[in-house]
């Protein structure tokens, strides 16, 4: 009966951090042609292991919307101060002032990120989407949820940010963390209204790569309520 209330203990203990901020890690862009609507990068891994990223603007003939600039190594570090990227769930802002900064204006236009490998939960960092009294968004192909927000580089505040229907995040002077909902290796977005530019930053956790050997935090759960379930129905025998 000891040894059984040590796994629950142990179980419950691992539910309980599965709820912790943890430590994310950044693509480190490495090239980029804002003229072709290219970039790439890679994100390393504490194991070493590491995902390629590539970015990639898809325009119809004439239209506007391609990106501005791209910092691939120093500059302006726009996620500073780090406050609006950091939650219960994200533990750090983007370590250096890697970004790319999109112009939008152009519903046809489509910006797309493809990874080396299928990515569950990843996170985008932005930075000033839309301005104080103009909204801009980026309507997404694929759900997610807005997990933090605030006081950025050009200001903002704790609701600049919101999530519409059908997958849209509007900002006006938006800076904050959205972390996509399932598993792929690409989304896709748009930006239809133009601005001077907004920037983003791409991030994944180490668990986030495909481990079939990792429980989820809901299986964690189940398990430890069955071992809770057995615990009870083997105290009622003994009485």
């Amino acid at each position: 009966m000891k040894a059984l209330r040590g796994v629950l203990a142990g179980m419950l203990l691992a539910i309980g951090g599965a709820a912790h901020a943890v430590p994310y890690h950044f693509v480190d862009w490495t090239a980029a042609n804002p003229g072709a609507g290219t970039a790439s990068g890679t994100i390393t891994l504490p194991d070493l292991s590491t995902v390629t990223v590539s970015f990639s603007v898809t325009q119809v003939t004439g239209a506007a919307g391609s990106f501005k600039f791209a910092q691939t190594f120093g500059g302006t570090n726009y996620w500073s101060p780090s406050a609006p990227y950091i939650s219960s769930q994200v533990d750090n802002a983007p370590p250096d002032s890697d970004i790319i900064s999109l112009i939008g204006g152009s519903s046809t236009t489509t910006y797309k990120l493809t990874l080396s490998e299928a990515i569950k939960d990843p996170i985008m960092d932005i930075v000033s989407l839309g301005q104080p009294g103009f909204n801009v968004t980026y309507d997404f192909d694929r759900p997610f949820d807005i997990v933090s927000q605030g006081v950025g580089f050009w200001g903002g505040g704790p609701t600049a940010l919101q999530e519409l229907p059908g997958d849209v995040l509007q900002g006006a002077e938006g800076h904050g963390t959205i972390q996509f909902i399932g598993t792929f290796d690409s989304f896709s977005w748009t930006a239809p209204t133009s601005e001077d530019w907004h920037g983003f930053q791409f991030g994944i956790r180490t668990t986030e790569k495909l481990d079939p050997s990792v429980p989820e935090p809901a299986s964690l759960a189940l398990l430890a309520i069955g071992f809770a379930g057995l615990a009870a129905a083997r105290r009622r025998r003994t009485r």
